[in-house]
Formats: C-alpha cells, structure tokens, sequence
C-alpha cells in the first residue's frame, strides 16, 4: 500500500509541477492608462477619448498576460554546486517549500485581441465602436494538494478541496459615447453585446483523505460544466455514466451562439485645474454583465467514499490471482470516484467578472509633457479576482511619442511596467507590458511569480488633434 501511495505522491507533484508552468490577465494595458495618445483607453475608462479619431484591423489591439502568486522558484530549489532539484526532493526542508505557498495557488491566462475598432467625433462628444476577441482560462489549486505530494503518511489528513478550472471565450460587440457634462468633467459609457463561444468548469468541491498505517479512506465529489459554440451533447454508457462529447457533423450543425449577453462600462473624469492645476481624476467600472449561456452541458459525480483496510480475500491456494483480484477491485473502487454522470442541458448564466480602476495624475508645473500618476484596480471574481496599485510616471517629449513607466505592488506580486506609443499624423504603433518579466531560468520559465505581459498595436489615427 505505501509503495501505490508513494507512485501517487509522484505522479501529482509532477503534474502540479508541470501544471504551475503552462498556466497563467490581460485586456488593454493598464500601463497606458494616462497617455493621450492610446486609442484603445476607452476600454479601461469609457470617458477617455483619444487625441484623434482612428479605426483598425485585425491587430489593432493585442494582449497576452499570464499571471499567479507562484513560479518556478516556489518548486525547484538549488543542490550542491551548481545543480538544481525538486521540492520532492528529501533535500528540501519540508517547512522550507511549504512556508513559502499561498493557501491557494491561483494561475490564470487572459488573451484579448481587437479584431475591428473605430473612435470618431461625433454626437457631441467622442463615439466608439469596437469588436473584441477574449479568451480567458483560470485554476485554483488548494495547498493540501502540495503537501499530500511532500508530506505522504507523515500526516493523517488532507483536503483538496475547492480545486478548480475555469475557461471563459466570447466575442464582444462594444458600442462607446463620452462627453463633457459640466465645466472639466467628462463621463462615459460602454454597451457591450457579448456572444459566447465556449466555456468549460470543473469543480472539486470536496476531495479529502484519510491516512492511517492500517487504513486509508477518501470522500470525494465534482461537478462539471461545458457549453460549445456548435451545439454538443454528452453520451452515456450503460451505467450512466459519462464517456464521451457528440458533436454535430458540419453539415447538420447549426453553429448558434453557445451563450448571449450584455455588459456596461462607466467612466468620467475630472480635471481639477480650479482647486490644483494640473492635477485630474478618473474613475471607472467595466465588464458589469453576464453571459447567458443556453446549451449548458453539466455532469457531476456521485458523493463517494472509498474505504481500503488491507486484502482480506486472499486465496493460499491461489496466492498471485487472489492479489491481482483485490487490485483489481480497488482499482474500480477509485474509478468510482471519477465517473462522471450527465445531468442533462439547461440554460445557465456567468459574470464576466467586473474591473474597478481609480486613477490620478499630475502634470509637473515645470514641464508639462511630464506626470506622475497613480491607479489602484480590483478585478472581482471567485477565482480571477485581484488587487493592483501602481505608481506612474509619464512623458511625452514629442507630441506624437509618449511613454511611461510605472511600479506595480498586486495580488501576483511586485512588478514592473512599461508602455511607448509612436503616433504621428494617419499611423500608432503601441508596444508595451504590466508585468515585465525580469528573471528566467534557461527554459524560458519565470523564476519569481508566473507574471507576464505583452500588448501591442498598430492604429490609424484620423481627423484632427483635439
């Protein structure tokens, strides 16, 4: 028995290992947050319009960020001279590796890209029109998991509940009007028409083992959801439980939107040139929807306890089969605990998770191309929920090249950020990133937190300056 449990102490470390350095949220940079010449602000604070007006194309607005309170460096510790080891490893103080995880290990991935775009003048203030492509996936991994791979029977009890993955796709259909209301205050909003393409849960809302010399026991239980932009059906064995996705031939699918909906984005900033020249705040929420997704496939498995207290029905006779037979047993006891059975399709609705930013900056009196600037933002959300306060200091020494630069203390850690956009008359090109990675291992991986970002764009600037 504890030689089956070391090979399963193993396999998990190394698929948490592996998992933690796939895995890691974007949308339009925060680092361009207070340059005048970023024609895609109006998606981080719908009452910012640009100098200009502009439209795009297909790569108008790209955005990359993987992001989580670990790297490589929480699971791979140096030995000897100059070799590098495992934290499953017997050098590696136990307290060590497991003093320096979070309660939780959260990763996620954001992709967002700007597929069409346009900012015009019009209506009495600044009017946008955009079609966004978002792909989000997340994970939250519970510490008991990584304690069960180092610790093993050294401990009676573990919990690895509340595990979970979580990927979101939709288009974004964003229609945007800012104006100014009153003598330096601008306000804005965004209305958003979202058609899902695919979405996917699996929760692990209850997995806990009981360890004895004598004795092991397991309780488990999980649920899963699934929606395709083509309609798709679960398929069932003759047990009921789960064994395959049907999906619709190309000539006989459909292709309806898996999910509808609806968000809103709001915004306003004041400039404050009556009680402190130069100074100006802002404020926004955006993203406050949901998606209604109607083809929602769930399956869930059965609440299971699996109990094992040693072979009991071993056959002197026929030592080798009897052996092979209480495995074999064992085996389908645990395989209960992955069968998943169909709880048919229904409509279901999500969040998108909404942003809050509050921003401020500065104009230097002595130089008015440069600022310094702060902007605090939380995302809410179960598991891609987190805090970000950034400080900021920003230059335009020409007027169609700005930049800035800005230091980051969030949920994921310390980082830096950085953001340079070229925008001289009918041509921007923007190239930037929240969260520089600063440190890697030969392989290309984060050695601090799994923090990394890149944006960039080229836009068609149009009309006059304002």
């Amino acid at each position: 028995m504890i030689m089956i449990m070391k090979h399963v102490r193993y396999i998990a470390a190394a698929f948490l290992l592996s998992a933690s350095t796939l895995m890691g949220v974007a949308q339009t940079a925060k680092s361009a947050y207070f340059l005048d010449g970023a024609y895609h602000n109006y998606l981080l604070n719908p009452a910012m319009n640009a100098e200009r007006g502009f439209f795009t194309i297909l790569g108008g607005n790209f955005s990359l960020a993987t992001n989580g309170n670990v790297g490589i460096s929480n699971f791979i510790y140096p030995y000897g001279d100059d070799k590098l080891t495992t934290f499953m490893s017997g050098t590696v103080n136990q307290n060590e590796f497991l003093g320096n995880l979070p309660k939780a290990v959260r990763l996620s991935t954001d992709i967002d890209m700007t597929l069409l775009a346009g900012g015009f003048r019009m209506l009495g203030g600044y009017t946008t029109m955009g079609l966004t492509l978002s792909s989000h996936v997340s994970t939250n991994i519970p510490r008991g998991l990584f304690e069960f791979a180092k610790k093993g029977f050294q401990q009676s009890s573990y919990s690895f509940s509340d595990l979970n993955l979580r990927t979101m796709n939709y288009l974004a259909f964003t229609v945007g009007h800012s104006r100014e209301v009153i003598d330096g205050l601008r306000v804005g909003m965004n209305a958003k028409f979202l058609m899902g393409l695919a979405y996917a849960n699996v929760h692990i809302d209850k997995l806990n083992v009981e360890l004895s010399e004598n004795r092991w026991m397991v309780e488990s239980h999980a649920a899963a959801q699934a929606a395709l932009f083509a309609e798709a059906r679960l398929t069932a064995n003759e047990s009921g439980t789960v064994d395959n996705v049907e999906l619709p031939i190309l000539e006989e699918a459909s292709f309806k939107p898996a999910a509808s909906g609806f968000a809103v984005d709001l915004g306003a900033v004041y400039d404050m040139n009556d009680l402190v020249e130069g100074l100006s705040v802002s404020a926004s929420v955006v993203d406050m929807g949901l998606l209604n997704w109607k083809y929602m496939m769930k399956a869930s498995t059965r609440e299971t306890k699996v109990e094992f207290d040693g072979f009991t029905e071993i056959d002197p006779n026929d030592f080798e089969g009897s052996v092979e037979d209480e495995l074999n047993q064992l085996g389908k006891d645990a395989e209960k605990m992955l069968e998943f059975y169909s709880d048919g399709v229904s409509k279901s609705t999500t969040g998108l998770g909404a942003t809050m930013y509050l921003g401020a900056e500065y104009c230097m009196p002595f130089y008015k191309p440069l600022s310094a600037a702060l902007l605090y933002g939380k995302r809410f959300g179960q598991f891609g929920g987190w805090n970000d306060f950034r400080a900021y200091v920003n230059v335009a020494p020409l007027n169609w090249v700005e930049a800035s630069a800005n230091l980051g203390f969030s949920t994921f850690g310390t980082s830096f950020g950085w953001m340079l956009n070229i925008h001289p008359v009918g041509f921007n090109f923007f190239i930037g990133s929240d969260y520089m990675i600063t440190r890697v291992n030969p392989q290309f991986i984060p050695v601090n937190n799994m923090n990394g970002h890149v944006t960039f764009g080229i836009n068609f600037p149009i009309g006059e300056r304002r």
